[in-house]
């Protein structure tokens, strides 16, 4: 044996470690899970607070005649936050387009309910709330109710509705910080009333007395600011056409739908009314009996204390003529003069002399007399419905 082979024999042949037997399979990671029936319960509250929001602004509406396009946005945003709050941490596309339909359902719910009060009054309550000449009306009338200004008041409620859905966004992985002792963390303390009257409720019953206290105090503040700083009214009959119209087929009116106007009540407390304003006022006891109606009237201011108001006629039309000088009024038509004869009236102290810019089918202080300075409610600064009139005297 002169060959010499360790090879052959492996004596020399450094041994491999034996193979290490394989890790198991790391444990999957955790996966939330999405609950059953969220998403069903999120449309569902989606669709409750669409429907709620849009009776609550038709219920105000009908309450306070009173309408304003933030409401549109009050609905998105009421819908977006109860779709949110239904769903917890889920999120997604389908959850916002569901909103925003919800929004704008919730939107023409409430248009809907505000044009029907409107015109239920209108025609003193001979077409029913949910007839089918209320559908067939307010559809034909879609372009009279949505204004420029609901459109945009529209388009922040339905970005409102699904910002209020986006997605959060995927936070950088840290390690958790080790929590304190359940006796060392830090309680929050709530300055809200209602948060600390609430907070042995169950959650779900605390979120329901909160939105129904935010609903109730929005409704107080639109009666107080109806009461002290701004009111609006109706335009019932032709007296102030065609500067203020009313709705046919009342006799002399030429608009589908009465103006709504809306009234400065503080205004006289702080400045002297002026001649030309368009006023609104508490009639005389004797215009009940000249006119067969009393109460609040909206007419125009043309005569002031202390001043002689002349009526002159002039190629068969009457004019007026302040102190000897003739008034220029050029809110009235040759059709709208009547033809009075030449009468004389001294307006005294404190007493304003009103007028319609419908002469001839007005009843006013040429019959009822002046108004005193008490009876003055406000001075109408602007119209707000329809949408199509809107405008600011």
């Amino acid at each position: 044996m002169s060959d010499y082979e360790p090879e052959r024999y492996g004596w020399d042949t450094p041994r491999e470690p034996p193979a290490a037997p394989p890790s198991p399979p790391a444990p999957p990671s955790p996966v939330e899970v999405e609950p059953r029936g969220v998403t069903a319960l999120a449309l569902l509250a989606g669709l409750v607070a669409a429907i709620v929001g849009g009776i609550a602004w038709g219920l105000v509406v009908g309450w306070t005649d009173y309408e304003v396009g933030i409401a549109a946005w009050g609905v998105g945003a009421l819908v977006g936050f109860a779709v949110a709050g239904a769903a917890g941490r889920r999120r997604g596309e389908d959850l916002q387009v569901a909103a925003v339909v919800f929004a704008l359902l919730g939107i023409l719910l409430g248009k809907y309910l505000a044009f029907a009060f409107v015109v239920r009054e209108e025609f003193g309550g001979a077409i029913g709330l949910l007839s089918g000449d209320m559908f067939s009306l307010f559809r034909d009338s879609l372009r009279e109710v949505f204004g420029l200004f609901d459109l945009l008041w529209a388009g922040l409620a339905v970005v409102t509705a699904w910002f209020a859905l986006r997605p959060a966004e995927p936070a950088a992985r840290t390690e958790p910080a080790a929590l304190p002792a359940p006796d060392e963390r830090p309680r929050r303390h709530s300055r809200n009333p209602v948060d600390r009257l609430t907070q042995g409720l169950p959650h779900g019953l605390r979120i329901t007395v909160d939105w129904v206290v935010t609903i109730a105090g929005a409704i107080l503040i639109v009666l107080a600011i109806k009461a002290w700083v701004v009111n609006p009214y109706r335009i019932p009959s032709s007296s102030m056409e065609p500067s203020l119209h009313c709705a046919r087929p009342a006799h002399g009116c030429e608009a589908r739908f009465s103006d709504r106007v809306l009234a400065n009540r503080f205004i006289y407390r702080f400045t002297e009314p002026e001649r030309g304003d368009i006023v609104v006022f508490e009639t005389p006891p004797a215009a009940r009996t000249r006119c067969g109606a009393g109460g609040t009237f909206v007419k125009r201011l043309v005569g002031l204390p202390g001043e002689r108001l002349e009526l002159r006629s002039e190629n068969g039309l009457s004019h007026v003529y302040v102190n000897g000088r003739k008034l220029a009024e050029p809110y009235i038509g040759p059709k709208r003069r009547d033809a009075r004869g030449p009468e004389t009236f001294q307006i005294p102290q404190g007493q304003y002399f009103m007028m319609g810019d419908n002469r001839s089918q007005s009843c006013d202080s040429r019959e009822w007399g002046t108004v005193p300075r008490a009876n003055l409610i406000g001075k109408v600064f602007a119209t707000y419905w329809p949408p199509n009139r809107i405008s600011l005297r």
